[in-house]
Order: structure tokens, then sequence, then C-alpha cells
């Protein structure tokens, strides 16, 4: 490969992973700041009986909406050159049937649910939620439409962006009328509505300077077509849908709904390990597949292994926080009442790092051709999180979740880094990613024994700058920055109008590598 080929796929990864990145930041932003008032501004039991309730709901319309969005962006992008119309409104009629079912279904056995998990206030809470089951797969018809022809931007808007403003806004109204219960279950709801709002009214936005209709009658044939690809991507959903959620649920079944409530708070928080991964993963996926598609298996590995040191350098300082100072974090987000939820904190985000170190896994998988990898890769890993979660919860309560979760994970990882090393010969470990997690462990560490524990929240925001700067330092001194890396590196300044701090350092020390 040529250097300006390296260049131009650099600036790609670095300058699309920046929109998302900034996107699903201040998304996620947003979205703490919601759901710690949520937590706050209810006593955990009713915070945890409400949060249960959500989260059934929550993994069903995921699952399904995910299918039909994904479904609709390939149908698109296949059909290129075709009227959209058709595809839109197969979406549609799959979506309303699907998501139809889902509200009746729910609404019929709330009370069995309600019994199976002990939780009598769950019959009463399902029904004011089971509208998300109807909205979430419509807003993924809009969402998947913009996808497959429009800028990363767009998406971000859509997606992160409005959706959390509108959420944040019924907030604040429900909290001036003192009615915290209605405010959670409309902040809640406000999440796909904004998606489907936002992302049709833009839909329509645009087509005033088109010709062709935007929904049209919905043929057999592409009904068929988007259903085809729609089924496949749900069930492959599933699996991994269930890794993120089954926790909240078994805790439903084996604990208190005290207990689902201190989990539930502190969930949002573990993104804090996946938000990069998702930020490069805008990117990475097209570069990776034309790489393997051209051969250049060479090229392909030191593409994983770059985007694995720079997703780790990005992610290692906040999880160390999380990890560190789990008790400070929960007490200053979330209040005292929280506080036994830090230990689950600790554990779920040490654990949760490993996706970190794994790279973008899952894409690459996608990228090598070998997409049913990742159904039977994340089958095992909720059989192994299932089989945990029944030995850990009655004997370690949320604590007990979190190592559930942590482990189902990686054994989903771990297995598909095995598919890929057998398929392929690459893997995303290298030692400049081995150095920068030990030097800013050990930096990590030695500040956390200067500090002590329980700190103030300018010694926290001390001490996540300390270890962030020992992250980047590490970068500096260990990271082995490429020209290629460079030169994403001062594309992403030109983007931002910010000059980065190692980036300065490093032109000061010597230029760059070669």
């Amino acid at each position: 490969m040529g250097a300006t080929t390296k260049e131009d796929s650099s600036g790609s990864l670095g300058g699309s992973a920046s929109t998302i990145l900034v996107g699903i930041v201040v998304g996620s932003a947003l979205a703490l700041a919601a759901e710690t008032y949520l937590a706050r501004s209810l006593a955990p039991e009713v915070y945890g009986t409400v949060a249960l309730a959500y989260t059934l709901i929550y993994a069903l319309g995921l699952l399904l909406g995910n299918g039909i969005g994904d479904a609709i962006a390939r149908t698109l992008n296949a059909r290129s050159g075709e009227a959209p119309g058709a595809v839109v409104s197969s979406g549609l009629v799959i979506a309303l049937t699907i998501g139809g079912l889902l509200v009746t279904v729910g609404y019929i056995t709330r009370r069995p649910l309600a019994e199976a998990l002990g939780e009598p206030a769950l019959a009463t809470y399902l029904p004011w939620l089971l509208p998300f089951g109807l909205l979430y797969p419509l807003g993924q018809v809009a969402f998947g439409t913009i996808r497959a022809d429009t800028g990363s931007k767009v998406a971000v808007l859509v997606r992160d962006f409005a959706p959390r403003l509108l959420g944040i806004g019924v907030l604040v109204v429900t909290a001036a009328l003192g009615a915290s219960l209605l405010g959670a279950i409309a902040y809640w709801l406000m999440f796909p509505s904004g998606i489907l709002l936002f992302g049709f009214g833009y839909l329509l936005f645009r087509q005033r300077n088109r010709t062709e209709p935007l929904v049209a009658y919905p043929d057999d044939d592409t009904l068929r077509t988007v259903w085809g690809h729609a089924w496949p991507l749900a069930a492959s959903a599933s699996m991994f849908m269930l890794l993120s959620t089954l926790d909240v649920l078994m805790i439903g079944l084996f604990a208190t709904s005290s207990e689902v409530g201190f989990y539930r708070a502190i969930q949002p928080l573990r993104q804090s390990t996946t938000f990069v991964l998702s930020a490069f993963s805008f990117a990475f996926l097209p570069l990776a597949t034309r790489r393997f598609s051209d051969g250049q298996l060479d090229s392909l590995g030191q593409l994983f292994t770059t985007s694995t040191k720079w997703i780790v350098t990005a992610t290692l300082p906040l999880a160390l926080l999380f990890v560190c100072y789990a008790e400070s974090v929960v007490e200053l987000l979330f209040g005292g009442a929280y506080a036994p939820a830090a230990p689950a904190l600790a554990v779920l985000t040490a654990g949760l790092f490993f996706r970190a170190l794994t790279g973008l896994d899952g894409d690459l998988i996608k990228a090598v051709d070998r997409p049913r990898v990742e159904l039977w890769t994340a089958a095992v890993g909720v059989g192994v999180n299932v089989i945990v979660n029944v030995w850990a919860i009655p004997r370690f309560g949320i604590v007990g979740a979190a190592i559930g979760t942590a482990v189902g994970y990686g054994a989903y990882n771990a297995l598909e880094l095995v598919v890929i090393y057998r398929t392929v010969g690459v893997h995303p470990f290298s030692k400049a990613t081995t150095g920068i997690v030990f030097i800013t462990v050990l930096v990590a560490l030695v500040v956390r024994l200067v500090t002590g524990s329980g700190v103030s929240v300018v010694v926290l925001v001390a001490a996540g700058g300390a270890i962030g700067l020992s992250a980047v330092g590490s970068l500096l001194l260990v990271g082995d920055l490429s020209d290629a890396e460079i030169q994403a590196l001062e594309h992403l300044e030109r983007r931002t109008g910010v000059h980065l701090l190692w980036l300065v350092l490093k032109r000061n020390l010597g230029g760059t590598n070669t």
C-alpha cells in the first residue's frame, strides 16, 4: 500500500471517529446527567422496579429495532439508483407488525412476568413503558434510511443529540411539577420518540429537493428482501442484547428491587469502556473490508493493532478512575443511598475494559466475511453469563452480576479473537499497547495511594487529569506513532482547530517515526 492510501485511510478513520466520538460523548453525558437525576429523585426500590420494567421493554424493542434499521440501510445500499420508497414502506410495515405484536404480548403477560420476577408493581409500570416497543422499531426505519446515504453528522444529531435533549426537556417539566416517577417513564419514552420525530423530520426536509417519494407501495419482493435482511440481524442482535441486559433481569429474579436500582444506576457508567470503540467502528469496518478484499493482510493487521492502541489510550484513564475511585464516583453522582453499588461499578468497569483491549473484533469478523461467528460467539457469551449469574448473584448480589457480565463478554471477545487469528492471522495486541497499559495502571495506583479513597470533586478531577496525562505520556514514550498516525492526528487538528498536546510534544521531541 502506498503512503497516500495510508494517509487517506488513517485520516478517514480519525476524522470520522472524531465526529462520532463527539456525538457519543455528548449523548452519553446527557444520558448520564438524566439517569443521575432519576436515581437521585427516586428511592432505590422504586427506581429499581421502574428500571426493571424499562429493561424488559428496552431489550425487546432494541432487538427488533436494530434488526430492521440495519436491514433498511443494507437494502438501500444494495439497491443504489432505485427509488427507496418501497424499501422504507416495507420497513414501516415490518416495524408496525413486530412492534404491535410486542406491545400486545407485553400487555397480556404483564402480570405473569411480575409474579415470576417477584415484583408486583411491575404489572403497573410495564403498560406505561410498552409504547417503547412500537416507537423504537419505527424510529430505526428512519435512522436506517438516513444511514444509507447521509454522513455521520446527521446520524449523530438524530441518534445522540436531539432525542437526549428532548428527554431532558421533559424531565425539566416533570421536575417542576414534582412528578419524578412520571418523569422517569416519559424520559425513557422520549429516546425512541426523538429518533422517530427528528429522523422522519429530517427525511421530509431533505425530500423537498427530490422527485421520488419517500414512501411507496411495499411490493412483495421488496418486503421479502427487507425481512430477509432483518431477521438474521435481529437474531444476532438478540444474543448481543442479552449480554447487556441479562444482568439486570437476573438481579430482578434473584435479588431485591433495591439491588436492581443500585445496579441500574451504575449501568450508564460502564459505557466508559465502549464509547471510543463505537466511535472508531463507523470508519473501521469499510477500511478493514477493503484491505481484506484486496488481500492486504499485513495492512489489515496494522489497522487492527493501531486502532486498538488508540482505543485503549482513550478508554483506560476513565476506566481506571471508576475502578480506583468507585465509592467517590457513586456517592458524588447518585448520593449516599447508592453507596452499595460502588463495588459492582469497580468490578464491572475493570472486567469490561477487556472489550477495549480486544479492539474492534466484532467489526473485523464482519470485514473478513464470517457473519455467523457473531451469532454463535455471542450465544456462548450469553450461556456463560447465565451460568455465572446463577452461581454468583445469590452469593455476591450485584457484584456477582457484574462478574457474570464481565466473564460473559470476555468469553465472547476471546472466541472472536481466536476465529480472527485462525482466519487471517492478525490480532489486536502490540508492545506499544502493553506499555501504555502498564505505565498508566502504575501511575493510577500511585495516585490512588496518595489521595486515598473518599475524595472530593476537586481531588477526583485532579486524579483523573493525572491518570489521563500518564496515558498521553505513555503513548508519546512507547506508542511507536507511525507517519500515518501523525498525519491522521494532524488531520484531526485541522478538523477541530485544537492543537493536540501529545502531537505538539512529539514534534518538539524529534518529529515522527518512519
